[in-house]
């Protein structure tokens, strides 16, 4: 074997190692982490805030996207799998008023020139409620290395247009 064959070797080799590992923030990395945070909660502390003990219900959607035609997404809070989302699908969850860590995660993907080199890779973001009812979308954000299904909230009306 040559050396250039094992170079070649090599960077599949390197390719396959760090292929699926999570970049945070791969399209702004120099936005604050508080800036992050509020476009995941948007505190409207005067429509319905929350008392302690209230339970949320909280709505997500997964609208139809050409880029990610082959997968699925499956949802967790706090570690726990809640549901998957293929294109198109609507899923509510009941849960108390605490702070939660929201993941999404992409079983095994082909990685295609749209999705990134390495497809898609786990997206986590800690959120906080302040009302009753949460809206939120997934949407797909492609990466350099992968792609992320980012959670992002949205209004009711929005929510019911989708």
């Amino acid at each position: 074997m040559n050396f250039f064959s094992r170079i070649i070797i090599f960077t599949i080799f390197c390719y396959a190692l760090t292929a699926c590992t999570s970049i945070k923030n791969i399209s702004n990395p120099i936005q604050s982490e508080s800036t992050k945070q509020s476009r995941i909660a948007k505190s409207d502390e005067s429509n319905g805030s929350l008392k302690k003990s209230d339970e949320i219900v909280l709505y997500f959607v997964r609208p139809k996207s050409l880029l990610t035609l082959g997968q699925k997404v499956e949802l967790y809070i706090d570690d726990k799998q809640v549901g998957t989302l293929g294109h198109d699908d609507k899923l509510y969850v009941s849960s108390n008023s605490g702070s939660h860590e929201f993941v999404t995660k992409v079983g095994w993907s082909i990685g295609l020139p749209v999705t990134g080199l390495g497809g898609a890779c786990k997206f986590s973001e800690n959120f906080k409620p302040v009302r009753e009812k949460h809206f939120f979308k997934i949407k797909f954000s492609p990466g350099i290395f992968c792609g992320e299904h980012e959670i992002i909230e949205i209004s009711e009306t929005e929510y019911n247009g989708l």
